[in-house]
Order: C-alpha cells, then structure tokens, then sequence
C-alpha cells in the first residue's frame, strides 16, 4: 500500500535536516491538521457512536478522506476550550488525530475511544518524536519517491514542484516536501 505525508519543515529541523533516500527505510507517525466538526472547513472531522467501513483515500497532496475507529483518546479542558488528541484506526493505518472545539469551546458529543470519526487532513509524517502526549502509532515505511514544491523567496523555480530520488541533508525553510512510501511488506 502507498502513503504520502508531507515532511514539515521543523520536523526536518527536529531531526537534524538528515537526508533521506529511495529505498531508506523510516518508522513514521501519521498526524492530522487541527480538525474542526464543522464540514465546511479544509480539515474537518465527524463522530458517530455507530460503526463504520474503515477508509483511507487519498485525495489530494498528502491529504486523505479516512474513516476508523477512535482506539484512544487524550482530551484536555482549558480556558480555550476543549481539544483532543486521537489514535483512529483505519485499517491498516493509525492516525494521530488532532481536535479542535466548536464555536461554544467543546467538542462534538462523543469524541472519545470506541467511536467512529470520518475526516479530511493533510497528513504529516512525525519521525523525530516530540510529543507531550502517549497518542500515536508508528508506521515502518520504505521511502519510495520525494515530491519538492519549491518555495524559497527570490528561487528561479520559486512555486514549481519537482519529483526526486533523495532529499539533501540541507534545510529548507519554505519549501514543502512530500514523502511518498509504501508500507512494509509485514504490515499488509
């Protein structure tokens, strides 16, 4: 099964700005945008008590249509409201989920384990761990291809995107890079 996830660029810093190459082998969390329960937004969620068929759909950039059930649940309660950090798995595949309040400061009724959510996100790929928080599921991929969309202000490619077989151990502070892997074999 081939995933992509975009490789963000504090994480590339968190991990040294290492470079990667096709074939190298990562062990990768999966996580979400900040979600909201409102399906009018690029990054939304839904939950419903009653089971669903376990989805995961690529649908743009990185970015997946996914349907699974909620196997844990963090949710902290501030002056800001409520949020919630999620483990769903759809499939094969665990998502961190992050979760943000409605309009009223609360989550939506019945966000917490043995629910369902369906979702859109962009996914980012979370290699170097730096989570305040136990929520997450780590994935054993083998790098299969880099997509590059070149960003950096003043760059004769500036907004063009380009498909390479590695990524220099170099930063790149504007530029967005999406990883495209396939799952071990052990995982299938």
């Amino acid at each position: 099964m081939d995933i992509e996830f975009e490789l963000p660029a504090v994480q590339h810093e968190l991990m040294g700005h290492v470079g990667f190459n096709q074939g190298e082998p990562v062990t990768v969390t999966l996580e979400s945008d900040v979600l909201v329960a409102d399906p009018a937004a690029s990054g939304w969620f839904a939950v419903q008590k009653e089971a669903l068929p376990m989805r995961f759909v690529l649908v743009g950039p990185a970015t997946y249509a996914f349907t699974g059930q909620i196997m844990a649940a963090e949710l902290e309660k501030s002056d800001g409201g409520e949020t919630a950090v999620l483990l769903v798995q759809c499939g094969d595949i665990p998502v961190r989920v992050i979760c943000g309040p409605n309009d009223d400061g609360r989550l939506p009724f019945g966000t917490w384990e043995t629910r369902y959510l369906t979702g859109v996100s962009r996914l980012h790929g979370i290699i170097e761990d730096d989570f305040q928080t136990a929520i997450g599921k780590s994935l054993d991929v083998t790098i299969w291809q880099l997509r590059r969309l070149v960003l950096a202000p003043g760059d004769p490619v500036f907004g063009q995107w380009y498909e390479t077989d590695a990524l220099p151990p170099t930063p790149y502070h504007y530029d967005r890079v999406i990883v495209q892997c396939r799952l071990h074999r052990s995982r299938l």
